[in-house]
């Protein structure tokens, strides 16, 4: 097992707070392997970079020697994690989450090491829970101090539906952290109040109560909004390797540097001396090679640097710069790269466009602004944004 200080420069990166921290460095000294845990509920059935923020800082605290439990919660997803939102969510059946989970855990091994992971499911004590064992839950927690939650005060304020149900969940997702026996929790910054109740209920049980690590938000690839499926802006890490590619290349340069300090173990002040478009190719090769292979990752990308490098393209192709939003069709025809709407469209929707290597079949895809990259429309012509 490494040093305290070497752990603790591994742990520390990309980590928005820990709390407290001289309690990490107390249990770190104590040299044991430590329990961590971290919780999913299997409200989808795929997994996209977003999420390996957190599943790549277990992996880490396995590399240093201690033992990971990846908590499904099966039974939190009947719920639904209220976290974020201002409207109730539509129930998931017990077959939809048993699937999602299935699917869960195996892209989350393409990650974690399947011999240092302990798995567990929350319907395991929750199932044969009575009230009265619930009761002994409830009682060391307030209305008052559930209503400090920011999304809930937001709804009560403005007299929006809480249900019971909801206000119960941070409970019992904190209750997780007593049957876990949790020496650290990591979770995302929106999750912050959940791990808090978790450490309390903790300590009213007579436990060391667990450690907090909170891990940012990853935006995706507009560079602005939290990666989301439903926002169109994510990397599906069971996307084929073509898909993944291209969608890394397309990213900011700045967005680029918070993958490699949030997804790999790359030194980042040797990523900060490489050529931009190298490092990008890098990043690009290691995800790749992380959900694939490395041969598969390699040959991606020289079909990339085959298809998209100015030799093997005219070396007159215009350049545009995008700091506006703009509809695909109308920079299409806008630029006279086609002499329609309509053939735009049709063009688009036979797949005859592709940014950077990915296919856009959306006629309403909008060009953020600060969009770089290769785009070929139909078979020989191409554009640079820069």
């Amino acid at each position: 097992m490494k040093s305290v200080d070497e752990q603790l420069k591994l742990i520390r990166r990309g980590a928005v707070e820990i709390i407290p921290e001289r309690e990490l460095v107390e249990r770190l000294q104590e040299g044991r392997s430590l329990r961590i845990k971290a919780g999913f509920d299997p409200t989808a059935p795929d997994i996209h970079l977003g999420h390996t923020v957190l599943l790549y800082k277990l992996r880490q605290f396995q590399e240093l020697g201690h033992k990971v439990v990846f908590l499904v919660g099966d039974f939190t997803a009947r719920i639904g994690d209220p976290t974020g939102r201002n409207e109730l969510r539509k129930p998931l059946s017990k077959e939809q989450i048993e699937e999602n989970a299935r699917t869960y855990t195996e892209q989350a091994f393409k990650i974690l090491d399947p011999n240092k992971t302990e798995i567990m499911f929350n319907s395991s004590w929750y199932e044969g829970m009575s009230l009265s064992d619930f009761s002994r839950i409830a009682v060391n927690y307030t209305v008052a101090r559930l209503l400090e939650r920011d999304d809930f005060s937001k709804r009560f304020s403005s007299g929006l539906p809480i249900t019971i149900l909801e206000l119960l969940y941070p409970l019992i997702q904190g209750y997780d952290s007593v049957m876990v026996k949790a020496d650290v929790e990591i979770g995302g910054t929106d999750q912050k109040f959940n791990l808090l109740v978790g450490r309390a209920l903790q300590e009213a049980f007579g436990q060391r109560p667990q450690i907090i690590l909170t891990m940012p938000l990853l935006e995706g690839l507009d560079g602005v909004n939290k990666m989301s499926k439903s926002l169109g802006n994510y990397v599906g890490i069971t996307e084929p390797p073509r898909e993944i590619f291209g969608k890394i290349m397309s990213i900011s340069d700045d967005l680029m540097y918070r993958y490699y300090e949030l997804l790999t173990d790359y030194d980042l002040n040797e990523v900060r001396q490489m050529h931009p478009k190298e490092a990008k190719l890098r990043l690009a090769q290691e995800m790749v090679a992380r959900f694939y292979s490395e041969d598969i990752a390699r040959k991606e990308r020289e079909e990339f640097e085959r298809v998209f490098s100015r030799r093997q393209r005219p070396e007159s192709a215009p350049r545009f710069v995008i700091d506006t939003p703009q509809r695909l069709i109308d920079f299409l025809v806008d630029n006279g790269l086609v002499s329609s709407k309509n053939e735009a469209r049709r063009l688009i929707q036979q797949g005859g466009v592709q940014l950077n290597g990915k296919r856009i079949s959306d006629p309403f895809f909008t060009l953020e602004p600060g969009v770089k990259g290769i785009m070929r429309i139909g078979k020989k012509r191409f554009v640079e944004l820069d």
